[in-house]
């Protein structure tokens, strides 16, 4: 684990070095990435590096070293993550002829290049990581990120200069940046609590996507020629309806067992992520299982009953005998979200950010590496909306589209929110859903700000002709149309695993770095999402219960509180707080005078929106989070209104 970054000075033909102390503010912006070493290279126009751990906990020899020579051909390895099945590679290597002069996971990197070239390499590599290979014969650049995107990559780009780094603030070290705001960003965010996608919060900063690739050429006349992104791994669905129940459990027992035996590379201890849900107990079930006796798991928990899940987790912690470290977030740890805005250098509101941030800062003080269980509900349907909209698309495909519309239009329009009454009089989403078809209804039901409420919060900016609205839900939606040909379930989980899981993985990496903690998940590997592809509809979402077939797997291991109880989120009372000790807060920061969102948000509404709130005639509990955490950032990140 590690950051990496680095400049190229373009459109010069005269040789122009990138200073050492330019890549040395780059690599203090991101110290806790990396504190123990920094590594710097550079070449006439470009310049680039990378800070560490200590890989000695990582059993890796020689950690300093990026620079490797095979075959006469000098090549330059900037890695930030883990190759998991390092061991396998590198025996496949030698029979190839290649010999090593180190252990560490970039050198196997830098001989599966030349191997393989990028057309192939990353088919064959199971991990998680941000990759940067510069080829001194070719004279390019090779950008790279893992299949779910776990790891980051930004890259700026003006006139003179093209810039990468792991986090956008390595970034902004930087003199003479553009940070004019992307306003369809800001729309993104008030879709998803994130920016998604290749967009970053800034015009002039993008993300390579999630499991591609990128070639950049440096001609010697300065210029530089990109070529356009390549997919190198994406999720796929070939159901598989020849296996029975039997067989099925069979088959996730053994590929999640030898997941977890690949990742543990090392006899190192590690810990566990304990949530009290089914899949990070099913992480611990299968470490104990392995042999990893007394496993320290850690736990978050909070004082609102309904957002508690600490009972469960200590359940799964006195089964299988690990040793707990837990936590209570008390409502004054509001003072937490200033560590949140510092931690996400992008608008991120996610409500599960900061117990995820304070979990990972109680791991760190006992080991390096942990286990989660991210990527369970993705990979095997666990989320309740899939079950709620599934019931929706019963409906729906009782009725003709035409009829749909005139009918469930006109009441969406003007049926009321009410948020405050039973669920089962809460028609309003319903009667939108239902307008819809069923790739559109599920984008509909994954964003949390909705139209028309949406439109009304942002301000008149918003609806001038020169702005370009997001397209997010659009990519829902398109991503849902990928699958079909198949069940409506499925289109539910590409959209979910294409879309919206590598935003979940902003989460957990900038909250495992920000204390040096690792953090791997088995749920999130290519053979485990290529299993889940495999698994038809009917073992995923059975009975009006999600994760069916992994809940037959695991839940007799279990004790009997544990069985079939219904998922419960890991994330902040955002409802409850910003009644109480975060509604002084919101008035002052996003209302008050000083506010730096006035110029996106309007603010009367914005108004109304808490009152509403506070009064409990709806639960904008989540929006007006975002706004805070928005007003928090700009304050942080962007202080000079523009």
């Amino acid at each position: 684990m590690s950051a990496i970054f680095g400049v190229i000075h373009c459109n010069t033909a005269a040789e122009r070095p990138v200073e050492i102390s330019c890549l040395k503010r780059m690599a203090a912006s991101m110290a806790h990435r990396g504190r123990n070493a920094e590594v710097f290279f550079s070449n006439k126009r470009l310049g680039m590096g990378t800070c560490l751990w200590s890989q000695e906990a990582f059993k890796r020899s020689d950690s300093r070293q990026i620079e490797f020579v095979f075959q006469g051909r000098s090549l330059v390895v900037l890695l930030d993550g883990e190759i998991y099945n390092a061991l396998l590679l590198r025996e496949t290597l030698e029979d190839q002829d290649f010999d090593f002069a180190t252990e560490d996971d970039a050198e196997i990197l830098a001989a599966l290049y030349l191997a393989h070239g990028p057309e192939r390499m990353f088919e064959l590599i199971r991990g998680k990581f941000a990759l940067v290979l510069w080829d001194e014969t070719n004279q390019t650049l090779l950008f790279a990120r893992d299949p779910i995107g776990q790891k980051p990559l930004y890259l700026y780009q003006d006139d003179e200069k093209i810039i990468f780094s792991s986090e956008i603030k390595g970034i902004l070290a930087n003199e003479r940046i553009s940070t004019e705001i992307n306003l369809t960003a800001v729309e993104d965010y008030f879709i998803m609590g994130a920016v998604p996608g290749e967009r970053s919060i800034y015009k002039n900063i993008r993300k390579i996507p999630p499991g591609s690739y990128q070639n950049l050429l440096l001609r010697q006349d300065g210029s530089v020629v990109q070529t356009p992104p390549v997919t190198h791994w994406k999720f796929e669905l070939c159901p598989n309806e020849e296996l029975d129940q039997e067989a099925w459990e069979d088959e996730i027992q053994t590929v999640l067992a030898d997941t977890i035996a690949m990742m543990k590379r090392s006899q190192l201890g590690s810990g566990a992520f304990l949530s009290g849900g089914l899949d990070s107990s099913i992480v611990v079930a299968l470490q104990s299982r392995l042999g990893c006796e007394s496993i320290p798991t850690f736990s978050i928990g909070f004082k609102e009953s309904a957002y508690n899940e600490l009972e469960y987790a200590e359940a799964i912690s006195d089964r299988f005998g690990t040793v707990m470290f837990q936590e209570t977030v008390e409502p004054d740890a509001v003072e937490e979200v200033k560590n949140l805005v510092e931690c996400y250098d992008e608008p991120y509101s996610d409500p599960s950010a900061l117990p995820t941030l304070l979990v990972s800062r109680l791991a760190s003080h006992h080991v390096s590496v942990v286990f989660s269980g991210d990527g369970g509900d993705e990979c095997f349907a666990g989320y309740a909306r899939q079950i709620h909209d599934l019931r929706e698309d019963a409906v729906r495909r009782c009725m003709p589209s035409f009829l749909r519309k005139a009918i469930f239009g006109p009441l969406s329009a003007i049926y009321p929110k009410l948020d405050f009454m039973p669920r089962g009089l809460r028609w309003k989403t319903l009667f939108q859903n239902l307008a819809l078809n069923a790739p559109e209804a599920y984008a509909n039901t994954l964003s949390f700000c909705r139209n028309p409420l949406r439109q009304k919060l942002l301000a008149p900016l918003f609806h001038t002709p020169g702005f370009v609205p997001s397209d997010i839900q659009k990519r829902f939606a398109e991503a849902f149309l990928s699958a079909e040909g198949f069940d409506t379930l499925s289109g539910m989980q590409m959209a979910e695993i294409s879309v919206g899981l590598p935003e979940a993985m902003v989460k957990v990496d900038r909250a495992s770095m920000m204390f040096g903690l690792e953090v791997r998940s088995p749920f999130l590997d290519t053979e485990v999402l290529k299993l889940a592809g495999k698994i038809p509809s009917e073992f995923k979402i059975r009975d009006g219960l999600g994760k069916w077939i992994l809940r037959q797997t695991f839940e007799p291991q279990f004790p009997s509180k544990l069985k079939s109880r219904p998922k419960q989120g890991f994330e902040l009372p955002t409802d409850v707080w910003l009644r109480g000790p975060l509604r002084e807060m919101f008035r002052e920061e996003v209302l008050g005078n000083s506010s730096k969102i006035s110029r996106w948000v309007d603010l009367n509404y914005a108004r109304k929106l808490q009152k509403e709130h506070i009064q409990g005639a709806g639960n904008y509990g989540g929006i007006l989070w975002s706004l805070l955490i928005l007003e928090r950032w700009m304050q942080r990140w962007n202080p000079t209104r523009e």
